[in-house]
């Protein structure tokens, strides 16, 4: 439990560090944040921190940006917690009523004696409120239900295209039913001819 109120407060310097975009720079707590660029840095490690140290500091992180409200999260639900490893997602509420809440998955692993986060990206967005009620996730992002193809077929397969293989596997039984059945005309006749020869 130690373990994960550490990184539950390391997640919470990272949020106020890194989290927060530069587009809402009159709010103070953000400016003070993206001020924070070096804090960041130094919180994240691994696959979190992919990008040179001077891009990082301009604000070209390697970790998903967003406007998150607060400064304690409830919303967050620890995946699996191994010594020097915790998983967890965390819901965050966005300071703008134009966006909703987004979920972000991130990982908070122990290097060099220090925890860091090391994953965070993010796995669901949901509707601002007055919007139609929505949520979108990884699976909604490829070709047969992304928002690109939302309100259209394109990207889906018609029902008549399970037609093609149910065919072909329907001309296979068949044809082997044909073969087989054919081989066992073969045979009998065979069976005939001998019985005749015998009698004879």
């Amino acid at each position: 439990m130690a373990r994960v109120k550490t990184t539950m407060r390391l997640v919470l310097a990272f949020v106020a560090a890194l989290a927060l975009p530069a587009v809402a720079a009159a709010h103070p707590r953000t400016a003070v944040a993206q001020k924070d660029l070096q804090r960041g840095w130094e919180l994240a490690a691994g696959a979190a921190r992919t990008v040179p140290h001077s891009a990082w500091l301009r604000g070209d992180t390697s970790v998903q940006k967003y406007p998150a409200k607060g400064t304690k999260f409830h919303g967050w639900t620890v995946n699996y917690s191994y010594p020097g490893d915790v998983g967890f997602d965390i819901l965050l509420q966005p300071t703008t009523r134009s966006l909703g809440a987004w979920s972000f998955r991130a990982e908070a692993q122990k290097v060099n004696g220090q925890w860091r986060i090391t994953t965070w990206y993010p796995v669901a967005t949901f509707a601002p409120p007055g919007k139609t009620q929505t949520v979108l996730g990884p699976n909604d992002l490829g070709p047969a239900g992304g928002a690109a193809s939302r309100g259209t077929d394109r990207g889906r397969l018609s029902a008549w295209v399970l037609a093609l293989p149910i065919a072909a596997l329907a001309a296979i039984a068949l044809g082997a039913a044909a073969f087989v059945g054919s081989r066992a005309l073969k045979q009998r006749s065979r069976i005939r001819e001998l019985e005749r020869a015998l009698r004879d």
